[in-house]
Parts: structure tokens; sequence; C-alpha cells
């Protein structure tokens, strides 16, 4: 599975909460795999979000920060995800080394993740959330149905 989230999104934040623990035990169960590409086109705090979040898969704790970044989320262009945001979730999740704590400050793959938005617009011309499954798009609808989207994980 390719899901495509931006952090700063509140539908994104609402498919978390009522489909997040499925995609967790369904990844668990290695029914499926699951494939991030996080897009940012919400603004320059999706960008630090995604920067933050890139860090994170580097040591190996990407799902706890974004659970927690979509749990804390601000209000939509209110400039939040700040550096000090950034590093006090990082904390929270165990991120508090100094790779992490420089790559947030110094803004390490925020380049890279303006130059991929434009890939994930065309590969996501829908906006936030979506899913595409062994290739073929997700009907929006299923994200946020637990059952529908379990069972079809399932088979």
């Amino acid at each position: 599975m390719v899901l495509f989230e931006d952090p700063q999104c509140p539908y994104c934040r609402q498919f978390e909460e009522i489909s997040g623990e499925v995609l967790r035990s369904a990844r668990e169960s290695g029914a499926v795999a699951i494939e991030y590409r996080m897009r940012c086109f919400l603004g320059i705090e999706s960008v630090r979000a995604d920067n933050a979040l890139a860090l994170a898969a580097e040591a190996n704790r990407f799902d706890e920060l974004r659970a927690l970044l979509f749990a804390e989320q601000p209000p939509e262009g209110t400039g939040g995800f700040a550096t000090e945001d950034l590093l006090g979730l990082g904390q929270r999740v165990g991120l508090a080394g100094p790779d992490y704590v420089s790559g947030v400050k110094e803004g390490r793959y925020e380049a890279w993740v303006l130059s991929m938005e434009p890939a994930f617009q065309r590969q996501d011309p829908q906006g936030t959330p979506a899913a595409v499954l062994d290739g073929r798009p997700l009907d929006p609808r299923v994200l946020t149905d637990p059952r529908s989207l379990a069972a079809l994980l399932q088979s």
C-alpha cells in the first residue's frame, strides 16, 4: 500500500484516528506493507513536519512521530510545527539525539521534501489522505470505514 498524507491535513488526522489501528494491525500481521509518501502542499508547516519525519525514519521512529504529529496537529496555516514544537514532539517519542536535533534545526531534508511534492502531486491528484493498493487507487470512503479497510487488507 502506498499512502499519501500531509501532516497538516485535518482529514489525514481523522483518517489516523479512525483507521490507524487497522493499518497498524495489518502491517504487524504481515498482511500489508505500507509506504508513506508524505505531502507538503499545505505549507511550510508541512515541510518542517515532513523533514522531522524523514529524520525519525532514520532512527526507526517514523510511526511513533507520525502518530504524534496527527494527535498534536495544530490548526492548518497557523504557523504550527515550528522547530521548537518538532523538537519537543521528537523528544516525546525518544528522538532527542544530536542527529534529530540538528536535522530539525537545519531543515536537513526540507529541500528533498519540496522536490518530491510535484511527483507526489502527480501520483495523488485528488488530495490527502489517499491510498493505492497493489497499483489500484482505493475509494476514499474505504479509508474511513475501518471494517471495509480491514477486510480489504486481509484479502
